[in-house]
């Protein structure tokens, strides 16, 4: 592998000086200016972060910050395949003498896709005399993995595919009290119908801001097979395929290692169950899958029983062809929107009955818990049925407040708050 020398990052550094900043829609949150740590942004593939980055450089701008203390990288770009942490030194003396950054102000380094240089930590505990911004979207930019290459010196920024909020901001629909939506029959009836646009065909920027669905679904297929192939490419690629396919024609239901490894056998793939435990680790890694364990405070039993699965995109089963279902869409759409705001979740299922009560969202606090939320396709009335799983899930968790998230209706009843998805997704949490 030969290394990539000065005169190589050269062009890349004279392509940024020259280059215009594309211009972006804001996103609901802004990364620091003037951060003390790395920032790292991480997240799903063609979730945003490149953009939120764009952003963030407009805004330094914007602020009298010289473009040429500024360096943006992207680290795969086909020039950079052959990249590795010890080229960075030359990215930075081709970056001083192209740019010639003013040395009475900060450097802010913005570097994309930096998984793709091995050990890459090794370079940034060597120097922090500048302002740093990372992202990338692969097992090696977890969480886990930032925390381990950058040894407490990052602080992790997830990018998701837009919410329902960011959705009609780049559709140029204004919502700024949602309980004026409830008494206005016109404007209601828009939000509703957005909203299962939003549904079918989730929230990745620029599918959201395609106009023709063809093309929605072409973009979909396509990140779809950008998974397949870069994500799981460090495991068996032909098990690839048919697991992500299994996982998005079962999203929001039970997670089997069993069921899954019968299927992949039925198909005539030769594996073990732990090449399955393999796949769905990876799908999480990459952002791709969400889990969802059962709530109980032993952690043998929170094991023993199954997982829920969710996708990161509602898009996806349309793409794929596979039949539009509002009350899943529904539940996956709520499972991304309180992993946007951060909240520790589980499920509920009542105890030592197969056929017993479920609650399908538990939000805790360091496992004491704090709300119960149901999500059911109702538009004028609920049914009996959800109501006593919330109530037994309160006797049993002595959770502080109910909800029940319909489509379209909107109440109190016995203690239980039903509101509907679109306004439970436009409050500002």
């Amino acid at each position: 592998m030969g290394e990539l020398s000065v005169e190589d990052f050269r062009s890349l550094v004279a392509e940024w000086v020259t280059s215009s900043i594309p211009s972006v829609k804001k996103r609901e949150f802004d990364l620091p200016l003037e951060p003390t740590s790395i920032i790292s942004v991480i997240g799903p593939r063609r979730a945003g972060k490149t953009y939120l980055l764009y952003h963030t450089l407009s805004r330094l701008l914007a602020r009298g910050v010289p473009k040429g203390n500024t360096l943006y990288v992207d680290f795969e770009h086909p020039r950079l395949t052959r990249i590795s942490v010890e080229n960075l030194d030359n990215m930075l003396e081709a970056f001083y003498e192209l740019s010639r950054p003013d040395p009475t102000m900060p450097i802010y380094l913005f570097l994309d896709e930096i998984q793709n240089v091995r050990n890459y930590g090794r370079w940034f505990r060597k120097r922090l005399n500048a302002k740093f911004y990372i992202s990338g979207s692969t097992s090696r930019l977890s969480s886990k993995g930032v925390a381990e290459e950058l040894r407490g010196r990052s602080i992790d920024y997830t990018v998701y595919p837009l919410s329902f909020r960011e959705y009609l901001s780049f559709k140029d629909v204004a919502v700024d009290r949602p309980e004026l939506i409830l008494y206005n029959r016109e404007k209601r009836g828009l939000v509703l119908s957005m909203l299962r646009e939003y549904l079918r065909f989730g929230g990745y920027p620029a599918v959201v801001l395609e106009r023709d669905e063809p093309e929605k679904i072409r973009l979909l297929r396509a990140y779809f097979n950008s998974v397949v192939v870069r994500d799981f490419a460090n495991l068996q690629p032909i098990l690839a395929e048919p697991f992500v396919k299994f996982v998005v024609q079962n999203y929001a239901g039970y997670f089997s290692v069993n069921r899954v490894y019968n299927y992949l056998r039925s198909l005539g793939y030769r594996l073990g169950k732990e090449k399955v435990l393999e796949l769905l680790n990876t799908g999480v890694e990459c952002f791709f899958v969400f889990p969802l364990e059962l709530f109980a405070k032993s952690e043998r039993r929170r094991q023993m029983n199954l997982k829920k699965l969710y996708v990161v995109d509602t898009g996806y089963p349309t793409a794929l062809g596979y039949e539009f279902s509002v009350g899943r869409s529904m539940e996956n759409a709520v499972m991304l929107e309180l992993k946007r705001r951060e909240k520790e979740v589980y499920y509920w299922k009542e105890y030592g009955r197969s056929e017993g009560q479920e609650v399908d969202f538990v939000i805790t606090r360091n496992y004491t818990v704090e709300e119960l939320i149901q999500v059911t396709y109702a538009e004028e009335s609920v049914r009996e049925r959800e109501l006593k799983a919330l109530n037994k899930a309160k006797n049993e968790t002595g959770a502080k407040s109910l909800t029940l998230i319909t489509w379209d209706h909107y109440s109190q009843q016995e203690g239980v708050r039903i509101i509907p998805l679109w306004y439970w997704l436009l409050e500002q949490p």
